[in-house]
């Protein structure tokens, strides 16, 4: 009965030692990427009023929130939309993708840019953008409504330049590119997913 007792313990203790031992694990999730994330922390400020000059929760101006939203990812942009436009390469219409910057003219129909956005999402039609509107502060509009398909400029790329939060061996750090994230297993427990890229 005791030998009994010491050969289940020392198994116990065996068992123990190898689950307790934390194992990090690098893997890239198929659905998250570089322009998931942004979009994902853009949608967190839905309804946030407009403020002239604005660069803070407690109120954006169009330029001031994609500023905002792509310093958080290691970009930093300029805080006026003419500016913006030239911080990446520019874009055709039909490559236009999520997490671009989307230009417009300013209002009274002017031919110099003056507002922008950020591409959440690409259809048949065109692409929807959050951005922070005079009338409704940020929310969601899409390219074809007419006060804003009469005023676009044109698409630039910054989501590119998100790469300072990447793992360093990463060589392909693009929109496209899932993001790394990092599972830590500690007695066959899963905590829950950390983004690896993010902070």
């Amino acid at each position: 009965m005791y030998k009994a007792f010491k050969i289940l313990l020392l198994l116990f203790l065996l068992s123990f030692s190898t689950l307790s031992q934390a194992q990090v694990s690098l893997y890239r999730s198929p659905s998250a990427t570089v322009a998931d994330m942004v979009i994902d922390e853009a949608m967190k400020y839905i309804g946030i009023p407009y403020r002239w000059g604005g660069k803070t929760p407690k109120g954006f101006d169009c330029a001031g929130f994609t500023r905002f939203i792509y310093s958080k990812f290691g970009v930093q942009l300029a805080p006026s939309a003419a500016p913006q436009f030239k911080a990446g390469p520019s874009l055709k219409n039909e490559d236009v993708q999520k997490g671009d910057l989307v230009f417009y003219g300013g209002r009274g129909g002017s031919k110099s840019i003056g507002h922008v956005g950020i591409v959440t999402s690409v259809d048949d039609k065109g692409f929807y953008f959050i951005h922070s509107a005079t009338s409704s502060g940020i929310t969601v509009s899409h390219s074809t409504e007419p006060y804003y398909k009469s005023r676009y400029k044109g698409a630039c790329r910054v989501v590119d330049l998100v790469t300072s939060n990447l793992p360093a061996n990463d060589s392909a750090a693009k929109a496209s590119t899932p993001v790394y994230r990092r599972a830590i297993f500690t007695n066959r427990l899963l905590t829950p997913q950390i983004p690896f890229a993010a902070k």
